[in-house]
């Protein structure tokens, strides 16, 4: 065996090269998938660590942080791209919410997740993960923008149509998140004339009613069902379900994610009393 050291654009890496005499033919096995392949497992196992150390809402930065770097090395080997870049946009989904301090740092974050959505929906349209993680920073991003010019720009309607997509591709994805998320947006998209002329409290309770039947675990599914109750005028029931919430146990996977559901529904139980 001979061991030949290389260089590629973004690592050293090693070549192994193995001689068979007697059959006139060599054998070459390059390691850079499998660096990919470790990199990607080591972002992973950080991005399950991103909760860890937190004081209330606000996470360090150390392990997303990480799992960015890891991830963001794996995306540009080109090595499982779909799944690379569907846990690398989730990475600065988690990063903008709850590490980013400041209204530019998180829409700067949301940004870079928008951008690589974009790029990885050309190549995978049919890609749950990939629909849903875009779909989500496109949420964000839009938030930080402001919902008026996120409407006037049509990023509330390109939000939509990817919603129905992911539904029609997979609509248990992620806890039903296709009809939690399109009856949100039938539910908070601002009414414009002529531009957003869909948004209706019907449609939304028809919608989050399915994803919390489809999946009633789920912090989201829930408080959103509450939400949508309440604005239907179904006050007592609303309350309910909020209540609900604060009963649940927050997830070890989605800790800080479930947590915040349960504190925003504290403060709007005492808004609703």
């Amino acid at each position: 065996m001979k061991l030949i050291q290389t260089k590629n654009k973004f690592l050293f890496s090693w070549l192994f090269v193995v001689l068979f005499k007697g059959f006139g033919f060599c054998c070459v096995a390059f390691p850079g998938h499998a660096v990919a392949q470790d990199l990607l497992s080591e972002g992973k196992k950080y991005y399950e660590k991103r909760a860890e150390g937190a004081t209330g809402l606000i996470a360090k930065p150390e392990n997303i942080n990480t799992a960015i770097a890891d991830l963001e090395k794996a995306y540009a080997m080109g090595t499982n791209l779909e799944e690379t870049g569907a846990y690398l946009i989730k990475c600065y989904n988690y990063k903008g919410r709850f590490v980013c301090s400041s209204n530019a740092d998180k829409k700067a974050v949301f940004e870079k997740g928008k951008f690589l959505g974009e790029a990885l929906l050309k190549k995978y349209p049919n890609s749950a993960s990939v629909l849903y993680e875009y779909i989500c920073v496109l949420g964000l991003w839009a938030n930080e923008i402001g919902a008026l010019k996120a409407g006037w720009d049509g990023v509330i309607g390109k939000m939509k149509s990817n919603t129905e997509k992911l539904i029609a591709v997979d609509r248990t994805y992620s806890f039903c998140a296709g009809e939690r998320i399109l009856g949100l947006l039938y539910l908070k998209a601002p009414y414009i004339p002529l531009v957003l002329t869909w948004p209706d409290n019907e449609d939304a309770l028809f919608y989050l009613e399915k994803s919390v039947k489809c999946y009633p675990a789920d912090f989201g599914n829930v408080f959103y069902y509450a939400e949508v109750l309440h604005k239907n005028k179904q006050v007592e029931k609303a309350k309910e379900y909020m209540k609900k919430v604060i009963g649940m146990t927050p997830r070890a996977e989605l800790f800080l994610e479930d947590l915040k559901f349960k504190k925003d529904a504290e403060k709007i139980l005492l808004e609703w009393d």
